[in-house]
């Protein structure tokens, strides 16, 4: 590819993406033992990974991501990049891997919703890691850092570095993706940080300190948001008064169906307003009137929106403030 042939990205994003399988059984998983499936549409696939989530979203919305990613040959893989394609999600970012399938997931729960897990990382798996183009990098506003392999984490930051592109960091706490020396140095070079409760807490432990905003003083973090759940969230923004710290409201969802992607739907809301020039605590609440649709529905995109409906209810949460 030709230097200067790719336009200006809103956002470039890493880390896995997944095409998991929801499995419901009757009873729990035991060795021996035959549990009965429960939901009929068991192989439907869904489509995600932290930064296909946000990547889907922003797309949606208008915007133009660009995730980095190595995809296989399987057929599941054709019916991927469909749904990529629908959304007008760029696709300049993506690798095949021959001979390979594409990463995917088999989520089982049982009726006290205990999960079981399994993951075949695929293409996506550390050994097909490779330099990244610069070309990726050259003319894009920010970059989004989410969960990896070690390898593409490590190459992904050293190109953000290289460019001095401003990082998102929507963290997570694998230390096999991130070793803590790593997770340091990201952290401290982050502009914006993204985290639950317990995540923020680790951080502080990790980092050895008593509150989150010592960071500020740390590295080049100016932003720091924390989801709550049901209670909402709330962002601590460093400015040359001082520190801001601000509670934003929870938006009702219509109905509450599936928490999954609930976090990654929040930032695609926040980077949403925050690239359109909007402010913080806007730009959180767009975060949270977009997660109210992802809980909407099973899968982490299902029910994303349109700029229209998203705005629609951007406006109906406002008034209710």
């Amino acid at each position: 590819m030709e230097k200067g042939s790719f336009d200006m990205y809103d956002v470039v994003t890493s880390g896995y993406m997944s095409i998991d399988r929801i499995v419901k059984v009757d009873s729990p998983l035991k060795v021996g033992r035959t549990s009965i499936i429960l939901n009929s549409d068991n192989t439907r696939p869904y489509y995600g990974g932290c930064p296909i989530n946000v990547s889907y979203i922003m797309a949606k919305l208008g915007m133009k991501p660009l995730p980095i990613l190595r995809v296989g040959e399987d057929n599941d893989t054709l019916g991927f990049l469909k749904y990529l394609k629908d959304a007008n999600v760029p696709l300049n970012g993506l690798k095949t891997i021959e001979n390979e399938s594409s990463s995917n997931c088999y989520i089982v729960s049982d009726r006290d919703n205990n999960h079981v897990t399994i993951f075949y990382p695929g293409a996506m798996d550390a050994k097909y890691a490779s330099e990244l183009p610069d070309e990726y990098f050259e003319d894009t506003r920010l970059a989004l850092i989410t969960v990896g392999s070690y390898n593409d984490n490590r190459e992904f930051y050293s190109k953000c570095q290289k460019y001095d592109i401003p990082i998102v960091f929507g963290t997570k706490l694998d230390y096999d993706a991130f070793p803590v020396s790593f997770l340091k140095e990201i952290l401290l070079s982050s502009k914006i940080i993204f985290s639950n409760e317990n995540e923020r807490e680790e951080i502080n432990s990790l980092l050895g300190i008593s509150e989150i905003t010592e960071l500020f003083k740390m590295g080049k973090a100016e932003l720091i948001v924390t989801t709550l759940g049901e209670q909402g969230s709330e962002f601590f923004e460093k400015t040359e008064g001082g520190i801001i710290h601000k509670n934003i409201k929870v938006c009702p969802a219509k109905n509450f169906v599936d928490a999954t992607g609930a976090g990654d739907s929040y930032i695609a809301g926040f980077l949403y307003g925050y690239l359109k020039g909007y402010g913080t605590e806007a730009s959180c609440q767009m975060g949270s009137v977009m997660a109210s649709f992802i809980i909407e529905a099973v899968g982490c995109t299902t029910n994303a929106p349109d700029l229209a409906r998203f705005n629609q209810r951007l406006e109906e949460y406002k008034r209710n403030l």
